[in-house]
């Protein structure tokens, strides 16, 4: 097992002094077994970025443990957070908002490597060669600027920068939802691709259950910041147990409108079995 996530609770605070913590996320358990994808997903709000956010150290969980390859990570320090970076990634969903438009994407894509590794310069142009090559950009890439590439470019750029550390676990939260769909299935493609050739595992967080579907060996449905179903991926996808995830199911968009309108029915009336058992 490389991750396991149990019991956690996420909490933020309201802005005003009289408002007390909303809890986002409620005693979550979760595994990441080695070159596994595991799909978290849920509606906006559900939770599924928080507990990203959490096992990436970016927020602090009020409770519950986080370990990583056998490790307490749950509230491990900068420079111990620093050193699990050549292990642990992210890939955000917005790569052009994570970029300096000022700088090249070569220096953006091995910011990271420099500041925690210590490599020399023939080492990180080696590293970062390699991580272009296999998202499928050329070497001369790392000359220009963000704003030069298109959206699936850009996210290819993103993945670029989390290979680069040679990790082996990446956070991949929403990596998809900004892209068209042709670019979307490119992009899922090669975050398999590159798991076969690099053996790594994600957490894979999306609210879009085809998309989690594609890539995950195993899937978490979350609902208000509570697992209401989890399981083998085809499993949860094509028969799934509980209405919320019938009605994920349902909600999500198909060209045809006269099957957009029966999902849409369908989805109502999920939702509406769980209110009323």
């Amino acid at each position: 097992m490389l991750l396991r996530v149990r019991d956690l609770e996420v909490c933020y605070r309201r802005p005003g002094r009289r408002s007390g913590p909303v809890t986002a996320v409620h005693g979550v358990d979760l595994t990441v077994h080695r070159g596994e994808t595991v799909g978290v997903v849920g509606e906006s709000g559900s939770g599924k970025s928080s507990i990203g956010a959490a096992v990436l150290g970016l927020i602090r969980p009020h409770a519950g443990l986080v370990e990583f390859d056998g490790r307490d990570i749950t509230h491990c320090s900068r420079a111990e957070r620093r050193e699990l970076a050549r292990r642990m990634q992210v890939v955000f969903q917005d790569p052009y908002g994570s970029m300096n438009p000022a700088r090249t994407v070569g220096d953006t894509v091995t910011e990271a490597l420099r500041y925690n590794l210590g490599l020399n310069r023939h080492e990180i142009r080696e590293r970062l060669d390699r991580a272009l090559d296999d998202v499928g950009l050329p070497p001369e890439t790392a000359g220009r600027y963000p704003a030069q590439f298109s959206g699936g470019q850009r996210q290819r750029l993103a993945i670029a920068r989390a290979l680069v550390m040679e990790p082996e676990f990446i956070v991949c939260d929403e990596p998809t939802s900004a892209l068209d769909l042709s670019v979307q299935a490119q992009v899922l493609n090669l975050l398999a691709g590159l798991q076969q050739s690099r053996g790594l595992s994600y957490l894979f967080i999306s609210h879009d259950l085809a998309v989690v579907r594609h890539l995950s060996d195993r899937i978490v449905v979350l609902r208000a910041g509570r697992v209401v179903e989890h399981g083998p991926a085809e499993t949860v996808a094509v028969e799934p147990s509980h209405p919320y995830t019938r009605a994920l199911i349902a909600a999500a968009p198909v060209p045809d409108p006269e099957q957009q309108r029966l999902r849409r029915s369908a989805r109502r009336q999920a939702l509406s079995k769980e209110s009323h058992p």
